[in-house]
């Protein structure tokens, strides 16, 4: 039970990876509020939880606004009495994503506050819980986009290239407070989302057979799609203490999709 007594923070916990981790988190023996701006589905997940014999607790939470980021951890303190990780899963690309010379400037602020501004946020309210609970761990996620070239991504890659840049210096930052930080890097993930994507936009650059040497990207991962739950298993790894020399990394589950 490598979670046990421990309680997390799970931002984007109502669907895909994030659903994913909160059941995972909470078999390990995690006591997980699950932030959300989407209730149904959130609600959802923490039942199903709840219905196995795990503690799941729902936080309706637009994690892009102060306000409600600052209320959802009064949430976590009043509801669990501490905080010893965070996992930050928001973010998301859109169709509207594209080149530089093309994209409207929107999409590109969009991108910068979905993905770092809501880690940024989190963060910030999060840490002093955690170093007051006496340490812990912080996981964000980025993007396998972020390490390689990508064609009409400009927006999302920039965003998630951010947060590796945040990852590196917040591990600096806090491993004075006993607080390690580091990131997951997916893949493409089999998500609905993804689904819905492949379906809608079969011509968007992204998956054009002239990046990563002619092969399409989704092609390019190796050993299969990569599955939300191999997400969360690496998150969990580096949120649990087995990892407890590890901070600063970002770690790849992307299929080798970052060998080519």
């Amino acid at each position: 039970m490598r979670m046990k007594d421990k309680v997390i923070l799970i931002t984007g916990g109502a669907s895909g990876i994030g659903a994913a981790a909160v059941k995972l988190f909470c078999s390990e023996g995690g006591r997980v509020a699950v932030a959300d701006i989407n209730d149904d589905s959130g609600m959802a997940v923490c039942q199903e939880v709840t219905e196995h014999g795990g503690e799941a607790q729902f936080i309706s939470c637009d994690m892009t606004d102060e306000g409600a980021v600052k209320q959802c951890v009064n949430e976590v303190r009043s509801r669990f009495g501490r905080l010893d990780i965070l996992y930050n899963n928001i973010g998301g690309s859109t169709p509207a994503d594209g080149p530089v010379t093309s994209v409207e400037l929107g999409e590109f602020w969009r991108a910068m506050r979905l993905d770092v501004f809501s880690t940024i946020l989190a963060s910030r309210h999060a840490i002093p819980l955690i170093h007051t609970s006496g340490g812990g761990a912080i996981v964000n996620t980025t993007s396998y986009t972020a390490m390689v070239g990508v064609a009409g991504r400009d927006c999302y890659t920039a965003a998630k290239g951010a947060i590796i840049s945040l990852t590196r210096s917040m591990a600096v930052e806090y491993a004075p407070s006993n607080i390690r930080v580091n990131a997951v890097s997916p893949g493409a993930v089999d998500t609905e989302r993804l689904r819905r994507f492949l379906e809608n936009n079969p011509d968007h650059p992204t998956f054009d057979p002239r990046n990563r040497h002619r092969r399409p990207q989704v092609a390019s991962h190796m050993m299969g799609i990569v599955q939300p739950e191999d997400v969360a298993h690496a998150a969990l790894f580096l949120a649990s203490e087995e990892a407890a020399r590890i901070t600063g990394t970002i770690l790849s589950v992307d299929s080798g999709a970052t060998a080519w």
